[in-house]
């Protein structure tokens, strides 16, 4: 875009979040954490934790793939970058958002595997916010930019599954 087209143009080529979601995430892990320091629960039964653990793996293998799908259509994953094209193969066949998905996986396996109920609980907190602040953004954005061929993508996959 040139400089002129710029000033022109009010409208960045991103989608304006007001944090970066991960970080929401990782804020509802440490007061999680904190919670539990505070009024310990468990989150699961004795010999479980290879549950958790499994738990955080498949959330990570989720990151990976979505990651891989990304590069091979050299745009950036994260979202408070510019998208240079629409992802529409791998996990964002199934879910517009497996990216969020996996972050909840992996908050909720952390839990699991460090047996505390605070932190699986919280996963709620990063979940609304992300349906609700960063989710609306970043659909309103991709419409802007790809208009049809997003729609065309929106119409295919849903939301979250």
């Amino acid at each position: 875009m040139s400089q002129a087209n710029a000033a022109v143009d009010p409208l960045p080529d991103h989608p304006d979040l007001p944090y970066k979601p991960p970080l929401a995430y990782l804020g509802a892990i440490a007061v999680g954490v904190g919670v539990h320091h505070w009024w310990p629960m468990h989150a699961r039964p004795a010999g479980w934790m290879p549950v958790g653990v499994t738990v955080v793996l498949l959330g990570v293998a989720l990151l990976v793939w979505a990651q891989v799908v990304f590069r091979a259509k050299r745009t950036p994953l994260e979202p408070w970058k510019a998208t240079r094209a629409i992802v529409d193969d791998g996990p964002f066949a199934w879910s517009r958002n497996p990216v969020y998905i996996g972050f909840a996986i992996i908050q909720v396996g952390i839990g699991v595997w460090s047996d505390k109920l605070a932190v699986v609980a919280l996963v709620l907190v990063p979940m609304v916010l992300t349906a609700l602040v960063i989710v609306p953004r970043e659909e309103a954005y991709l419409r802007r930019k790809f208009g049809a061929e997003y729609e065309g993508y929106c119409s295919r996959v849903g939301r979250w599954f």
